[in-house]
């Protein structure tokens, strides 16, 4: 039976924005046998942060669309492309174990090749036989996505952090009084990406302080009832909202630097600012 390592390396990721949503990572893979083979199919399964499950199946493609590419010679390298599917689903739990690090992926494989025969000018393939991608030290591969180029991936996605409670940004944008409060909130995504738990908060404040301000001119939260009664247009329900909005902006000034003993703020406190800004936002601007 024959054995060989198909060495994998990778040279360039992109990320397929919605409705698609897909993670495609081309890479390169040598052929260390002493014959030609062609890859004929492979089971590929990616993990990434403590064991969450991206993708599993047939989702490497090669890379060719001309028979003769399709030969890998010995000592020679083909090109192929791995195709993760990243749904809304997956991205929250990716971003919940993240927690602003970088992204490792753990990718473990089952390679059916062939080797290439031939006979008389003529070239067949051989009977097939399973290997894997890897290295020689390893039959796993494993690939380090950056914090930096991470976030980037994330805007090409198109993903926020608010995406299920589907806040219509579009259409929140087009208030005038929730303009400014839209690009701080937009500040305060991009600050949790960055794994910045303190910036987090403080942009989410910051984004009720625009709204107040475009709305009344005043810049005290204290004057959050005159804001959501101009956006809601009924006092009886600013009036509860109002105090909903003054304990969030308490809780959002936890995050103050110059707090005496300083307040340690963590990932879950920054999600939760999100969420809540987010939602409130998402009401405001129906």
């Amino acid at each position: 039976m024959k054995t060989l390592t198909l060495p994998i390396k990778v040279f360039d990721f992109y990320a397929e924005p919605p409705p698609r949503r897909q993670l495609k990572i081309a890479c390169e893979i040598t052929n260390t046998a002493s014959f030609d083979i062609c890859i004929l199919d492979a089971w590929i399964i990616v993990e990434t942060l403590n064991g969450l499950k991206l993708a599993e199946g047939k989702i490497f493609q090669t890379m060719h669309n001309r028979v003769d590419p399709a030969i890998i010679p010995s000592g020679k390298s083909g090109l192929g492309a791995i195709h993760i599917d990243l749904p809304v689903q997956v991205l929250q739990h990716i971003e919940e174990r993240r927690a602003g690090g970088d992204i490792k992926l753990l990718l473990s494989s089952r390679v059916l090749v062939s080797e290439v025969l031939a006979v008389d000018a003529v070239k067949t393939l051989g009977i097939p036989f399973e290997t894997g991608f890897g290295s020689a030290s390893s039959d796993r591969f494993e690939y380090l996505i950056p914090q930096s180029e991470w976030i980037k991936v994330l805007k090409r996605l198109a993903w926020s952090e608010l995406e299920l409670l589907e806040l219509p940004v579009a259409k929140i944008k087009g208030t005038p009084a929730l303009t400014r409060a839209v690009q701080r909130f937009e500040d305060a995504q991009d600050c949790y990406r960055r794994g910045d738990w303190a910036e987090t908060m403080m942009n989410c404040r910051k984004a009720f302080e625009a709204t107040i301000k475009d709305t009344t001119g005043e810049n005290d939260l204290k004057e959050a009832s005159k804001a959501l009664e101009f956006l809601i247009g009924e006092a009886r329900k600013a009036e509860p909202l109002n105090e909903v909005v003054k304990n969030l902006g308490d809780f959002l000034h936890l995050a103050r630097h110059e707090q005496f003993p300083p307040i340690p703020i963590k990932p879950e406190d920054a999600r939760l600012a999100l969420h809540l800004t987010g939602a409130l936002l998402a009401y405001l601007g129906r």
